[in-house]
């Protein structure tokens, strides 16, 4: 998935970035974004020089990009279903099943979490070309 971002800031060599916020009008999925209020990493392994306000187009392959959102919300929802069963074994009461299956649900969201600070780098969205400004 390619798409255009502003470099909004550069910072002990890291770049942060921030959508082009006018494409966002066109998506069927913005309601759901928060890409629109917030910024970014981005890596440049090719070196372009970039600067504050420039514009740049950022690659994530599209299996990347299902794996982000399978582990951000599939994983937190499959792992509701062993915290219903938990507490199921541990009590009749709904209300602690609800309990279990609400932490099962945040044991996932944990597992999501380690998950990407681990592997970061590799899903840290690339700089493949500066975006040349029209005068």
């Amino acid at each position: 998935m390619k798409q255009t971002v502003t470099i909004e800031e550069k910072k002990d060599g890291r770049l942060i970035a921030g959508c082009d916020k006018s494409m966002c009008s066109s998506c069927k999925g913005s309601f759901f974004c928060t890409s629109k209020k917030a910024s970014f990493d981005v890596l440049n392994p090719k070196e372009i020089p970039l600067d504050k306000g420039d514009r740049a187009v950022i690659d994530m392959p599209p299996g990347k990009t299902l794996l982000t959102v399978f582990m951000s919300f599939g994983v937190p929802l499959l792992m509701f279903v062993p915290g219903y069963l938990i507490g199921r074994l541990i009590s009749p009461s709904e209300g602690v099943q609800l309990l279990t299956s609400l932490a099962g649900v945040a044991v996932g969201f944990a597992i999501a979490a380690v998950f990407f600070r681990v592997n970061r780098r590799k899903y840290t969205p690339v700089i493949v070309e500066k975006e040349e400004r029209d005068v």
